[in-house]
């Protein structure tokens, strides 16, 4: 099923369902497709395994190998293997266990293409199947290495698989195990299909035109449907319709030479009180000559606001002075190229009208060689509502509406833009809070009291800075990376929340280098422009923060120093013990029978094995 509402109709009445387009998954960066490297096709299983008292999953971390994937058992089918007996066999080899059963198949069929890196080859993985298996009891011989070289096994809680597995594919059968089948809505490879299998659903819709038009069953058609655009709400300032109106020609357009029909300027522009335009109330604009016959008419005083302007207007934006055409070629295929407008931020009403009709002129634009691009926009942000804060829209109707001026006056603009951006993720409606304004005030304050540490000698020169504080050297770089990839993937709240933690940070400190303090406020200026300005030349530095660099971090002052070793004893954590980033294995394995914890369950038992997953935890099985 292809749709919601018919999955939903098909099983509500007991009617088959047939999966005819499989999701189709390309690796992405070390995953990538290498094109130097040769193709192996297969099919594969992935085995999801619960352990036999607890609600624990049995998965796969590939630390040790160049994939570094987290995933579930996984593994190719043999030749004359249906998918449960390679999912036995393979459950059996990955993790050592021996006494289970096969419960049910997990989902429908998947594809993906990547690049195995253990293997050094690029696989394609033609059908995909997931199977779900409970062990019976904990009888167990232990793998063979060659069968675990690349990876470890190791024991996940059931609310924290989805956190652990990383591969997008495999957390699709993760979901449907939790919440049952859902209908596929994006694009795939056909299956099921007859002769079309294997296509891809662009090839697949060219394909079954071909075949439907050759045995004269259809043809292709294009059809539009699109809601009418309403010009209901009378301004002013809408574009006029270029039209008058004659007693003997009826509706007549204005020539071609007399465009565009330009607006009067007047002092006053009150509504009419009849319904009619605010342009109805102004004769010597209104009061014209026909220009088919010369003879008395009126203009159309009805405007159109809201979408038929909008509908261009960001190509008028590139070439805002052309009194020849609506954009210059070259102008136009110089911005627009490859794929028109890389990012469009609009909320509600842009996404579903503006958007929408914006598209459609585009694309007849297209049609008489205006742009370049059959597409406007390349990608949408969508801007969540602020609502007022009883929770409803704000409306003059209600009288919700927040003031802004009333807000600047009381705690600065600073704090309502930094409000704004703390108060949720972009593309979610929050209800506005007053009181939320005053945390945002404090932070300032505290930003602005720590220039009293600032050691002036050195103005923002890095090269003369000796670092003597690493932990706040380490955290401003994590904030300059945290702060950067926030910023392009508009998660501005967490931006914030990163600068805020910065901020706390340098208050406990005596002095911070200016170069240090500097490097804080660039981060923090696009949030808090003027407080950050304004700081920035109080520490001594000449030049506008606006004319600086953005900050770059050091991949080596990131990485953790210490970290909290999980110790687990047959996966059951029973310790934790604070260790160097980089430990070894060995190491760890010493540290962690020395632990005075794990002695009492360790004591006089065999030690089976020890699994090791590199900078989080190490089981060790009795």
């Amino acid at each position: 099923a292809h749709d919601e509402r018919d999955f939903e109709f098909a099983k509500k009445f007991g009617l088959e369902i047939k999966q005819v387009v499989a999701p189709l998954f390309i690796g992405e960066g070390k995953n990538k497709i290498r094109k130097d490297k040769k193709y192996t096709e297969r099919e594969v299983v992935d085995v999801i395994i619960k352990h036999w008292e607890k609600d624990e999953y049995f998965c796969l971390d590939w630390s040790k190998s160049k994939n570094d994937w987290k995933t579930f058992v996984v593994g190719g089918i043999e030749k004359g293997e249906s998918a449960e007996e390679a999912a036995l066999r393979e459950a059996k080899e990955e993790s050592g266990y021996q006494n289970m059963r096969v419960v049910k198949k997990i989902g429908n069929t998947i594809y993906s293409r990547f690049f195995a890196a253990h293997k050094d080859v690029n696989r394609h993985d033609l059908k995909r199947n997931c199977i779900y298996i409970e062990l019976l009891d904990n009888s167990f011989i232990e793998p063979k290495k060659e069968e675990v070289k690349n990876h470890n096994g190791v024991w996940i809680k059931k609310e924290d698989v989805k956190d652990f597995i990383d591969l997008e594919e495999l957390n699709i059968y993760w979901d449907i195990f939790q919440n049952g089948e859902k209908p596929l809505l994006e694009n795939g490879i056909a299956i099921n299909s007859n002769q079309f299998n294997g296509l891809t659903t662009a090839e697949f819709k060219k394909e079954i035109i071909k075949w439907l038009e050759e045995n004269n069953f259809g043809k292709k058609s294009v059809n539009y449907k699109m809601r009418d655009w309403v010009f209901s709400r009378q301004r002013y300032w809408g574009e006029p319709i270029p039209i008058v109106h004659c007693e003997k020609c009826g509706a007549v357009a204005v020539p071609e030479d007399k465009l565009p029909v330009k607006l009067p300027e007047v002092k006053h522009y009150e509504p009419t009180g009849t319904g009619e335009s605010p342009l109805a109330n102004i004769e010597e604009w209104v009061n014209t000559t026909c220009p088919k016959c010369g003879g008395a008419a009126k203009r159309e005083t009805n405007t159109m606001p809201q979408w038929a302007g909008s509908c261009w207007y960001y190509l008028r934006y590139l070439d805002p002075k052309n009194n020849k055409a609506l954009i210059n070629k070259d102008k136009e295929k110089y911005w627009m190229r490859p794929d028109g407008i890389d990012l469009y931020v609009g909320g509600a009403e842009h996404a579903t009208r503006h958007l929408l009709y914006a598209r459609f002129w585009h694309k007849f634009l297209y049609d008489i060689n205006v742009v370049s691009t059959l597409e406007p926009f390349h990608k949408l942000y969508y801007v969540g509502l602020i609502l007022a804060e009883d929770g409803r829209k704000m409306s003059k109707r209600w009288e919700n509406v927040v003031n802004p001026d009333e807000i600047i006056e009381k705690f600065g603009a600073d704090s309502l833009r930094l409000y704004e951006m703390f108060m949720g993720p972009f593309s979610q409606a929050t209800a506005w809070n007053t009181n939320g304004l005053v945390g945002m005030r404090r932070f300032l304050e505290k930003v602005w009291n720590i220039q009293t540490k600032v050691e002036t000698r050195f103005i923002a020169s890095k090269s003369k800075v000796k670092i003597e504080n690493l932990k706040l050297e380490s955290l401003l770089h994590k904030t300059i990376k945290k702060v950067t990839e926030d910023i392009e993937n508009f998660k501005f709240n967490t931006a914030v929340s990163q600068l805020m933690i910065l901020v706390n940070e340098m208050e406990k400190e005596k002095e911070i280098s200016s170069f240090h303090y500097s490097q804080f406020l660039i981060l923090l200026s696009p949030f808090a422009p003027h407080i950050a300005e304004e700081l920035w030349e109080k520490v001594g530095n000449k030049e506008s923060i606006y004319l600086q660099s953005w900050p770059e971090y050091d991949p080596e002052l990131i990485k953790e120093k210490e970290i909290e070793l999980v110790v687990q004893v047959n996966g059951k954590v029973r310790d934790q013990i604070k260790v160097p980033a980089d430990i070894s294995e060995e190491e760890a394995k010493k540290l962690a029978i020395e632990s005075n914890k794990i002695k009492k369950w360790i004591e006089g038992k065999e030690i089976r094995k020890v699994i090791f997953v590199k900078g989080k935890l190490i089981n060790i099985v009795i």
